[in-house]
């Protein structure tokens, strides 16, 4: 299967089911990154000691 990413109700890639959680993430860094907000230093709430975020799916 494929997945679409949205942002702000628009599609911005189609991708494929394997590559879904990888291409959010890319993704929201991304989004993170253009509005400043540091991702790379910061091992706050929701980061492993290494800096990746931990993405739960239920």
């Amino acid at each position: 299967g494929k997945g679409q990413i949205f942002v702000r109700g628009e599609v911005i890639k189609t991708v494929p089911e394997a590559k879904i959680v990888e291409t959010l993430i890319e993704e929201a860094m991304r989004i993170a990154a253009e509005q400043g907000i540091d991702v790379d230093d910061d091992h706050g709430p929701g980061t492993t000691q290494s800096g990746s975020p931990i993405v739960t799916v239920s």
